[in-house]
């Protein structure tokens, strides 16, 4: 019985262990704006990664930019005019700079899957990925499983409905924290048992 009783706080312990290194890796600061990179890669799924996006393909951060996972129905024209102002749509348009929707991942795996196929088709790299700080963990697990070779530069946004100082003391925050620290686990046994 004792033996059970040790494997239990053993494993509550590994658990709270991999909690905190994933809840500070959130905090992680983005790469140097003014490091440019073959690409920029927008996963859609939150507010403000969009937006990000498109600000730093009108700072000229890169000459292209992917955006993976977007709406079946949705145009390039509803696509700047719901993330982008007059002056950021001018700046991509005066650069003469390239836009690419994937229409078909669905799921973080995918996003991976289908960015990758593009890199490699393009022969890039170096890429900027740009997602939500609480997604950022997980996305690197899929991107560098993908990409292996390809410098991936991180860009994490805070969205506006996250509590972002104190997330533990808000239920929604927190219940999304915790629902994403056991999709990483998922995701980082998934590739770990891939390589072996």
């Amino acid at each position: 019985m004792r033996w059970i009783l040790s494997i239990i706080i053993a494993g509550a312990a590994l658990w709270l262990a991999a909690f905190f290194v994933f809840a500070f890796s959130m905090y992680t600061q983005a790469a140097d704006a003014n490091e440019r990179t073959d690409a920029l890669i927008v996963l859609t799924g939150g507010n403000a990664r969009v937006e990000r996006g498109f600000t730093l393909l009108a700072e000229n951060s890169a000459p292209v930019l992917f955006i993976s996972g977007v709406g079946q129905n949705v145009t390039m024209l509803e696509m700047l005019a719901a993330h982008t102002d007059a002056n950021v749509r001018n700046a991509i348009l005066e650069a003469g700079s390239e836009i690419v929707f994937d229409y078909d991942a669905s799921s973080t795996q995918t996003n991976a899957a289908e960015a990758a196929k593009f890199v490699r088709d393009r022969k890039y790299k170096t890429v900027r990925l740009i997602t939500a700080h609480y997604h950022m963990p997980r996305s690197l697990v899929e991107f560098r499983a993908a990409l292996p070779g390809v410098t991936i530069l991180r860009e994490p946004v805070v969205p506006d409905s996250f509590a972002h100082t104190k997330w533990w003391q808000d239920k929604a925050s927190r219940k999304l924290i915790l629902q994403e620290f056991h999709k990483y686990i998922a995701a980082s046994a998934r590739v770990l048992l891939d390589r072996l």
